[in-house]
Order: C-alpha cells, then structure tokens, then sequence
C-alpha cells in the first residue's frame, strides 16, 4: 500500500471512530503535486535547453542555438539585450518594448535554421538572414552598401494586413519573393518555420508547407544579399515568442518538410566563427 493509500485509511478509521480526520493525506497528496511540477519543470527546462532536437536531427548534424535559460549566444545590436528580450518558461521573448534586434554572436554562410514561433494578434516580426552587424537588409542596387534578408513573421490573418503586398506575408524573404501560400495559424498558437540556405538558393518550409523557393540566379536582388551574416530575431513593438531553436547543415533545393527531415547525416555543420 503507497503512503497516499495508508493515508487515506487512517483518515476513513478515524471518521469511523468519531475522531477528527488528519491532514495528512492531504500534506502526502500535495507533496505528490510539488514533486510531479518539478520533475514536470525540470523535463521543460531540458527540453528547452536541447532546443528540442530529435534523434534524427542529432544524427544529421543539428544543434540547439538557445539554451532555454538565458541568452547566452545572443546579443542586443547596439543596445542591452534585456531592454526587450528575455527568456520566460523556456522560451525567448520579445516583449515588444523599445529595444534592439537580436544578434547571433556567431555568423553563419549555408545552414537550415529550425524553430517554432507564436505571435499576438496583430504581431509582427521577423528573422534577420545572412545580415551584417548593423542588421541591413534592404538592398536593390549594386552601390548600395552590404545587406542580408528579412524572413517575413505576421499575423497574416489580422484585418489590418488585409492589403499588403505579397511579399510582406510570412514566410516571405521580404521585398524580394513572396510566399506561395499563408499557412499561418491563428495569433497565440504556435507555428513552425524551417529557413535554408545554400549559396544563392533560399527555401523556406512553413508549417510542413514549402511557400519559398528562391534561387539567386532568377532573382537580382537576392544575387546582391550577402551569403554570410549574422541571424537575428526583430523587435517590431510587438510581443513574440520563441522556442526550438536550432542549426544544421543545409539542405538546398528543393526543400520540403519530407526532405529537410532526411537531411544527410554525412553533411557538413554550418561554418561559424
């Protein structure tokens, strides 16, 4: 018999008796709790801190990038981090305050760059590809100076975005391809997003839904975004949430949810400095 069940009879015998029943099923039944809600904490935490990687993204080469506790690997551009971005329950957090964008400390070149996100209604955001230190990402011109791309995030299902232009939905590389489809799920669940590079060639997986497949050799304004930079998250005064973050070896075109999982366990990691 457990000591929940020895407790519950000892109380049952002294209602029975007339006596006062005990309070110690109830210390036994909320010690039970408070050990469930940490072994139920502690296995969050480790999750968070794999960047929830399964076995086979191990196998393929993959890594976390956030460990779930602090931002260690991350960097405010130009101004303290945690002006805006914190991590809360395992998660990275833009609280939508004034702030800067999230920097990578390190820079990557061909990499596939898995994670999940979760938006408030009306939410806008964004990840920062390839993007020099200063985090440009807009350039059409071969005389204007250096720049990576924008990976659209949106609440694309708001009424406010009703009109913009294609390429401004998620999962678009922004201002230069727009995604072929809005898989967006509603504000407050969460979403799936898989960015790949390699070399020239942009592939992005939306919810199990290829929307972007862009090659820089059909696409001038990508043929000028830089092919090394560092990833960043935006902060567009909007509250986002991120978890899962990790990197691995690029995958290249044409990407789907079904190939990016079979990525070759023999490529190589993503260069970094």
């Amino acid at each position: 018999m457990g000591r929940l069940d020895q407790s519950r009879a000892v109380a049952g015998r002294n209602l029975a008796n007339g006596r006062p029943c005990t309070l110690v099923s109830l210390s036994v039944f909320g010690a039970m709790l408070l050990t469930a809600g940490a072994i139920l904490a502690g296995s969050a935490s480790a999750r968070a801190a794999d960047g929830g990687l399964t076995a086979q993204e191990r196998q393929a080469g993959f890594r976390p990038v956030f460990n779930g506790v602090d931002l260690t690997g991350w960097e405010g551009a130009g101004k303290p981090a945690n002006a805006c971005w914190l991590v809360e329950g395992g998660m990275l957090v833009c609280d939508g305050k004034s702030g800067p964008w999230l920097r990578s400390r390190q820079r990557y070149d061909d990499f596939n760059f898995r994670f999940d996100y979760r938006l408030e209604p009306g939410g806008n955001s964004g990840v920062y590809v390839r993007v020099p230190a200063n985090g440009n990402h807009h350039r059409h011109k071969p005389e204007e100076p250096e720049a990576g791309f924008e990976i659209q995030l949106l609440d694309d299902q708001d009424e406010r975005y009703a009109a913009l232009k294609d390429y401004q939905y998620t999962g678009s590389v922004y201002a230069i391809s727009p995604a072929t489809m809005r898989v967006c799920k509603p504000a407050g669940e969460w979403n799936t997003m898989e960015i790949d590079c390699l070399k020239g060639d942009v592939t992005v997986v939306h919810n199990g839904h290829l929307v972007v497949s862009a090659a820089a050799a059909d696409l001038p304004s990508l043929a000028l975004r830089c092919e090394r930079g560092f990833l960043g998250l935006q902060n567009h005064s909007s509250r986002v949430w991120f978890r899962n973050l990790r990197i691995g070896p690029a995958v290249g075109p044409p990407a789907s949810a079904t190939a990016v999982e079979k990525a070759d366990a023999n490529s190589q990691p993503p260069s970094k400095d």
